[in-house]
């Protein structure tokens, strides 16, 4: 699945837990924003960050985070796409 997907899932599982839902159900194929009971919007900036944590990254203070939980249409993603973006966007190398 990758490193990405893998942190994209835990968090996601973590907030579904949170909320009292099942985690087991967050697949890659899962719709996240409006999808899943536990998320929503605000919490994009967190997962993000949480995301790059577990991978390392550092974002530098200030740094305005992209938004990869939708595509160039403002289309919603399921989880592997949101997972795709993430490495676009920060996993440089």
């Amino acid at each position: 699945m990758g490193r990405v997907m893998d942190a994209l899932l835990e968090k996601h599982r973590e907030i579904e837990e949170d909320a009292g839902e099942d985690p087991s159900l967050v697949t890659g194929n899962t719709m996240p924003i409006d999808g899943l009971a536990g998320f929503d919007s605000p919490l994009i900036p967190t997962v993000v960050r949480g995301v790059l944590k577990a991978l390392g990254i550092e974002l530098a203070p200030g740094t305005r985070l992209k938004n990869p939980y939708i595509d160039k249409n403002k289309r919603k993603l399921p989880l592997k796409d949101v997972a795709a973006n993430i490495r676009e966007m920060y996993c440089k190398e």
